[in-house]
């Protein structure tokens, strides 16, 4: 096994304040939110869902595209990946929907 050296270690013991977490989710959530295309992916994924190939279809975004703004969506909490592959909106993601 590799060895932590000296930041390793630092950055390990960095506990983070409540308020801290707090503003990094509110920094995620509106990066997420603040982008037409991830917009878009949130509509396109709607109450039903969508396969990667529908929403590439319905977004005009290539795979990769696709894949990045989807990370950035599931990292802040707005999508999940069901086990049958689809896309689907979390509890947050369905609550942002009507207002876009």
């Amino acid at each position: 096994m590799e060895e932590e050296d000296e930041l390793d270690l630092f950055l390990g013991s960095q506990v983070k304040t409540e308020e801290e977490m707090l503003q990094e989710k509110c920094e995620k959530t509106h990066n997420a939110a603040s982008n037409p295309i991830r917009r878009n992916i949130v509509q396109g994924t709607g109450f039903l869902g969508k396969t990667k190939t529908e929403l590439m279809k319905e977004t005009n975004l290539d795979e990769s595209t696709l894949k990045f703004h989807t990370e950035v969506l599931i990292n802040a909490d707005f999508v999940f990946i069901d086990k049958d592959g689809v896309y689907r909106l979390t509890e947050l993601g369905l609550q942002v929907l009507p207002k876009l």
